[in-house]
């Protein structure tokens, strides 16, 4: 099986902070997510900057929660060693 594997970009991460006051929220398990951006460092600094995110873990998120808050890492990991969450 072959997994796409995407990345974020400052602009995803802007976005999501600027509009949305549970941004710090994981939106599949409700944990801190960890976004260094929401502290005010750059996207550099923030885990996900580096991790690869596998397209099918987004359709995990309900669809009104999209577009508002960053996965986790733990969420992330546990996705990809286990292919579902």
């Amino acid at each position: 099986m072959t997994i796409e594997v995407l990345f974020l970009n400052e602009m995803t991460v802007l976005n999501v902070a600027e509009h949305n006051e549970q941004a710090g929220s994981c939106p599949l398990c409700g944990k801190d997510n960890g976004c260094a951006v929401l502290t005010g460092k750059p996207i550099e600094a923030c885990w996900c900057s580096t991790a690869g995110f596998p397209r099918e873990i987004f359709a995990l998120i309900p669809p009104e929660e999209r577009g508002k808050a960053c996965i986790c890492s733990e969420c992330l990991r546990a996705f990809k060693e286990n292919q579902t969450f």
